[in-house]
């Protein structure tokens, strides 16, 4: 077989396999239950009112890896109650207390030795509850008067703040003006007007799972509300724990109580002008923020200390982005890519999307912020596609996706309809306008690659799917005249199907050769919410209308009898999803239904006989969790095929390794895998395989990257 060379090496460090800041020595052993009956599922009923114990599938880990699980209840003893558990990574406890707290520890079979704990609380289990609160902290110190404003949490984001192994949250949340009756007139979520003597419209706050408050950061005058406000968690240096990366302005103040003074010594901090929009309604003329400095901010996951600080991309002139009131201009991206040989997290910045764009790539590294690239579609530039980067103007989304479109190991920012390379140079560009929606992810499990789905509100082109690599159209939808299609969504609903499915608000699904088919979905709207594993199926379900279901099945989840609701209007969104906890089911985040109360973390208690690696250690999927907030909130998507046409889990299996991979052969064949529990000092390949001899290259061990001569 043949050996991979230095340099091939060297570009698998830049994959992502293994998120920087995730403990891959961490089972995150997870239990959760429900006792409220979800009738249309039938069968499924009989997991009502059983516990469910998971766990994290690691790299290492294959068919023949074995666990224990132990229970004790109360401060009784404690009894195994399962043995080797191989095919997949859940227990279903039908004989849990439901008086009690009750205590579970994982081990390797055949070893005491133990790899992860967990309680589930006497008032979860009593309660029957399927999720954990996270209480949300009083905002006095921001407001004091909370009769007049509030603030609400909004979207949500996760990485492993202080390097304890575990992920912490943080939640944005907006201020939200209340009536003369007390009641919120506006959540934020919109370019909402604010207090005049508020500084502060934007909040985020970080927290342990356990509800304790981190810190807080207070986003200053210059920032505002709406989805502007995004922002990026990542392990930027590399050092084991994550930062935050923001944009800040005059006024912020960080989680150390420090604040960013007037730096140009103009004599203020807050640019905003107060005025009359008509005879009714005061509130700020220029709420897009038409003046004043604006900066780029590192934060100290830790502590939310500033770290370092430089000028965001130029404001310039608001008809220089496309209008007179600087909407446009203050179209905000900021988000994570992996754009080197480092595999090290960079931040993405962007301004604007409907005209004129700005892409920015930042680098925190060894102390110091550094611009590391920078795409204008002013510039004279031309892309790899042969056009000019001026022809890249107008494409731009309310979001953007990362991930290794063209498969030489590093990502592209795919911003809208266009796709920036790894070195800042334009890649591809469809020139098919701007659009609200964009997936990207490995979608038809014949064709290699990626694929890029997305929805357009300019031409006649409805929905489009192409191939990631170079922008190419596969198939496309369009309508009779110009039109606005708002939402889309993919995902692999139906198992009489191959590959995933397609759809588009209110039309109908489309197969992956474009057959367009007319589906009954149980009863639901069967729109364009997220697409989630939350089930024990290979197929996804739909999050939307507060609950979550199965277009084939019908409700898996009446999300709503649990005191939760959803964010940004009529976009409907959870706060945010993913594979966070447990096994590869992924977890749901709302607020209480007042948004201020707490906010509730969901997992599934519906065993599965499937058993597949932890989805964060999928670079595309990986990219896909940390961008997700940015703008108009996007689903999550691997980069490998994970569906119902599966033979087996071992195929994605193996799907994942040539994915991370790229197709090359590593140089390792027929290892027996260590049945000793994972211990300091245990190797892997880059792709997860745990080796007893390892050969010359490149290598993970204790969660670190090395060289081996």
């Amino acid at each position: 077989m043949k050996r991979l060379t230095l340099t091939i090496i060297a570009t698998l460090l830049s994959l992502g396999m293994f998120p920087q800041t995730n403990n891959l020595n961490n089972r995150a052993l997870w239990a959760s239950i429900n006792g409220k009956k979800d009738a249309s599922l039938g069968d499924y009923q009989q997991h009502t009112g059983k516990v469910l114990v998971t766990w994290r599938m690691l790299p290492g880990d294959n068919a023949t890896t074995g666990f224990d699980l132990y229970r004790s209840i109360g401060t009784g003893a404690e009894k195994k109650i399962a043995t080797n558990i191989k095919k997949c990574t859940c227990y279903q406890d039908g004989s849990a207390s439901k008086t009690a707290d009750n205590h579970y520890r994982l081990t390797y079979t055949g070893s005491t030795e133990t790899l992860s704990t967990f309680t589930l609380t006497k008032a979860q289990v009593s309660g029957a509850l399927p999720y954990i609160s996270i209480p949300l902290a009083d905002t006095k110190d921001v407001y004091e008067n909370t009769n007049q404003i509030v603030y609400t949490a909004n979207d949500v984001s996760v990485g492993d703040l202080d390097g304890d192994g575990d992920f912490e949250i943080v939640v944005k949340r907006l201020q939200s003006v209340k009536d003369a009756n007390g009641n919120i007139v506006s959540d934020g979520s919109g370019a909402s007007y604010s207090q005049q003597d508020c500084l502060w419209a934007v909040i985020w706050d970080a927290y342990k799972l356990d509800g304790t408050l981190l810190w807080r950061i207070k986003g200053g005058p210059g920032i505002i509300l709406g989805n502007s406000s995004s922002f990026a968690i990542a392990d930027f240096d590399g050092d084991g724990c994550a930062e935050m990366a923001i944009r800040t302005c005059e006024g912020t103040m960080f989680g150390d109580g420090q604040q960013i003074p007037d730096v140009n010594g103009d004599g203020k901090i807050d640019y905003r002008t107060w005025g009359n929009l008509n005879s009714s309604s005061p509130g700020w003329v220029d709420h897009y923020n038409s003046a004043g400095p604006e900066f780029i901010s590192i934060i100290d996951g830790k502590t939310g200390q500033e770290l370092a600080r430089d000028n965001f991309i130029n404001r310039e002139t608001s008809n220089s982005w496309g209008d007179e009131y600087w909407k446009r201009a203050c179209s905000f991206r900021v988000g994570v890519g992996c754009f080197d040989e480092t595999g090290l997290p960079s931040v993405i910045l962007g301004r604007g999307v409907y005209g004129h764009s700005v892409i920015e790539a930042w680098d925190w590294r060894d102390g110091q912020l550094t611009k590391k690239w920078r795409f204008d579609t002013n510039d004279k530039g031309t892309g790899k596609d042969g056009k000019k980067h001026s022809t890249y103007a107008a494409q731009g989304n309310h979001s953007l996706n990362v991930a290794d479109l063209d498969g030489d190991g590093v990502d592209e920012v795919m911003y809208g309809s266009m796709a920036v390379d790894h070195d800042g140079i334009g890649l591809w560009n469809t020139r098919l306008g701007h659009g609200d929606a964009n997936h990207v992810g490995k979608f038809l499990p014949e064709h290699e690659g990626l694929q890029m789905f997305h929805c357009l509100e300019t031409g006649k082109t409805m929905v489009a799917l192409h191939d990631a690599r170079d922008g190419s159209v596969i198939w496309k939808k369009d309508a009779a005249k110009d039109n606005d299609m708002g939402r889309c969504l993919v995902g692999d609903f139906f198992p009489e199907y191959p590959g995933c499915e397609f759809f588009y608000y209110q039309g109908n699904y489309i197969q992956q050769d474009g057959t367009e088919t007319s589906i009954n979905t149980k009863g639901q709207k069967g729109g364009c919410g997220m697409a989630v594993w939350f089930d024990g199926n290979l197929s996804r379900q739909l999050i939307e209308d507060n609950i979550i279901h199965s277009p084939k099945y019908g409700r898996t989840f009446t999300m709503y009898r649990y005191s939760e609701t959803f964010i940004n209007g009529t976009k409907s969104n959870p706060c945010w999803y993913g594979d966070i906890l447990g096994d590869w089911r992924e977890e749901v985040i709302l607020p209480d239904a007042t948004r201020l109360e707490d906010i509730k973390i969901f997992s599934t208690w519906y065993p599965t006989t499937h058993k597949f690696p932890w989805l964060m250690t999928d670079h595309c999927y990986w990219m896909s969790c940390l961008n997700e907030n940015i703008g108009y909130n996007q689903p999550t998507n691997t980069g490998y095929y994970l569906g119902s046409d599966l033979k087996s889990d071992a195929d994605a299996w193996a799907e994942a390794e040539m994915v991370q991979n790229k197709g090359v052969e590593t140089g390792i064949s027929s290892l027996t895998p260590n049945p000793s529990p994972r211990g300091e000092g245990s190797i892997y390949t880059l792709s997860g395989v745990r080796v007893q001899k390892p050969q010359r290259g490149l290598y993970i061990k204790n969660g670190k990257k090395i060289y081996i001569k």
